[in-house]
């Protein structure tokens, strides 16, 4: 080689040209969910009544613990209120005694409230009072409800008015028509057993009959008819009015005191004893003699009674001048000399009226 010629720089090799032959970019690996699916909650096994409704006033439901208020719970316009342990309960509770589904809230077209339990596990309490599964039972202003075992009351308040004489007056109603309810089946049984009766004769005759039985049905039915005259009387089946009750408790209180009096009595015994009258001593009319020692025994009395009430006044004064004396005397001694009392002192009233008595036993006799 001549060292004319140039030093030739290799070239670069030539890459290979991509064809539209060629095989397109593979996929991206599909991307795996990290997300998992929630639970399902269980299905509400409850259906609402007939008489359901929204509720027409506000309610809420103070949270109290240890007798200090936690929270209010204002209550959602709902026709019925889910309370339990889920978080999609409306009112939802986080004790573990308290079930999934604890109890229910329902109301009714008047307004008023109902609490009707789930049939849970450890029931739910109204007034310090379990009450029964799956019955509605009615909630008042005021009611304090306890939801399993929680520590927490829940005190249910609400904006409708609330009359306690109104209700009263509602359960001696009830009351009422339950005795003529009974009152009508005792004499219906009655004029059954009768019916059945009179087809045997048992040997008797025809006109022979028992009059207790017919006294019997006409107290019944006597019964019925007042009964049924009082609810008549009321317009809307309401009960006796309060001032009528009053007046047949007096009657019969006042009966009752009679009847002590008249069986307490000594001298009724006497009177109704037709022994007594052999047994009564023959009393001697007193003489001018017996008159005199009388009417002098009677002045000895006088004088020594008025004596002594004489002196129980004075030892009363003097008294009531210790005591002001001694202002800051020992609570002790003060309270022996209280306690320090002769056990046959008579009090100065009782002293009084005993001289009363020997004044007019002086007079008479004089």
């Amino acid at each position: 080689m001549s060292e004319s010629k140039e030093f030739a720089v290799p070239a670069l090799p030539v890459q290979k040209q991509q064809t539209a032959e060629t095989s397109a970019p593979a996929p991206a690996p599909p991307v795996q969910e990290n997300t998992k699916r929630l639970p399902q909650p269980p299905p509400l096994k409850y259906e609402k009544p007939s008489w359901s409704a929204q509720p027409t006033y506000k309610y809420q439901l103070e949270v109290l613990k240890n007798g200090a208020s936690l929270e209010t719970v204002q209550g959602p316009r709902k026709e019925f209120v889910t309370i339990g342990r889920l978080p999609i309960c409306d009112i939802p509770m986080e004790h573990p005694s308290i079930s999934r589904y604890q109890a229910i809230i329902q109301f009714d077209h008047d307004g008023d409230a109902y609490i009707y339990d789930m049939d849970s596990a450890h029931g739910t309490k109204v007034n310090k009072k379990p009450i029964p599964g799956r019955e509605y039972v009615q909630l008042k202003p005021g009611d304090q409800i306890r939801f399993g075992e929680s520590t927490r009351l829940c005190i249910f308040e609400s904006e409708k008015p609330y009359d306690p004489e109104a209700e009263a007056e509602e359960r001696r109603q009830i009351i009422l028509k339950k005795r003529l309810a009974k009152a009508r089946g005792e004499l219906q049984s009655d004029q059954t057993e009768n019916v059945e009766s009179e087809g045997i004769s048992w040997g008797f005759q025809e006109d022979a009959q028992e009059e207790d039985d017919d006294e019997d049905d006409n107290g019944v039915e006597n019964s019925v008819q007042d009964i049924e005259a009082n609810l008549d009387k009321s317009g809307d089946a309401s009960l006796l009015s309060v001032e009528a009750e009053k007046m047949a408790v007096e009657d019969a209180k006042r009966r009752r005191e009679d009847l002590k009096i008249m069986y307490d009595d000594d001298s009724d015994e006497e009177l109704y004893d037709k022994t007594s009258r052999k047994k009564k001593k023959v009393e001697k009319a007193d003489t001018h003699e017996d008159l005199v020692r009388k009417q002098k025994q009677a002045t000895i009395d006088i004088a020594k009674i008025e004596k002594e009430i004489l002196e129980k006044k004075e030892a009363q004064a003097k008294k009531d001048n210790d005591a002001a004396a001694a202002g800051e005397e020992d609570l002790d001694a003060y309270m022996s000399k209280l306690t320090k009392k002769p056990g046959n002192d008579k009090s100065l009233f009782a002293l009084q009226k005993e001289l009363n008595q020997l004044k007019k036993v002086e007079t008479t006799i004089a």
